[in-house]
């Protein structure tokens, strides 16, 4: 859908399809950055749709995050009707929460924050997730190491290493993945300047 401005110089309408918007096609005077930057987001935005795996993730992760935190609900509960085990062997709710509590709880509340993000269409979401999968291989490190030493961290980490890395390209370096949220960065950029000229 393109955009039309009208040019504060010489009062023509001017329509783009595509970014940069920068001169008036008339009177080619430059457009002001009240102008051009919103008008340049709004093209970005409209060239770069939500990719579908993240709108999976928008129905997946409140999910995800729900069940996170009522495990650690029915851990502190030490609830009867639901088996813990850590690291393969069946351990009470008290026992689960001491060794994994933290680990699920903040896993909860991160697929909360990034369903959130996905929702509101945030261009932060994605460090969000960069810190989802963080705190994963952190808690699947950690009960390695509990487990059997260095062996079991090792373990750990080569076992996640090939996902995280498949995660960090589609995050950073799947085109229409970074598009996606260099748009959003623009649009945000641009409405927190307007904000800030409309406050002045």
């Amino acid at each position: 859908m393109p955009v039309s401005l009208i040019c504060p110089s010489c009062g023509t309408a001017a329509t783009f399809q595509r970014p940069p918007v920068t001169t008036c096609p008339n009177c080619q005077a430059s457009f002001p950055a009240a102008l051009r930057q919103p008008a340049e987001a709004s093209l970005l935005r409209q060239n770069a749709p939500r990719p579908t795996l993240l709108t999976v993730g928008l129905y997946f992760a409140p999910a995800f995050g729900a069940m996170c935190l009522l495990g650690v609900l029915a851990a502190a509960t030490n609830a009867r009707f639901v088996n813990f085990t850590v690291n393969g062997e069946a351990v009470t709710g008290h026992e689960f929460l001491a060794t994994a509590g933290a680990g699920v709880a903040v896993m909860g509340v991160l697929a909360l924050a990034i369903a959130y993000g996905i929702w509101q269409e945030r261009s932060s979401t994605r460090w969000l997730m960069v810190g989802f999968w963080a705190a994963v291989v952190a808690m699947n490190v950690g009960l390695g190491w509990a487990n059997s030493g260095t062996n079991g961290a090792m373990s750990a980490i080569i076992s996640l290493a090939v996902f995280v890395l498949l995660v960090g390209w589609y995050l950073f370096g799947k085109e229409n993945v970074v598009e996606y949220y260099r748009a959003l960065g623009r649009e945000e950029s641009a409405r927190a300047g307007a904000a800030s000229k409309g406050g002045a």
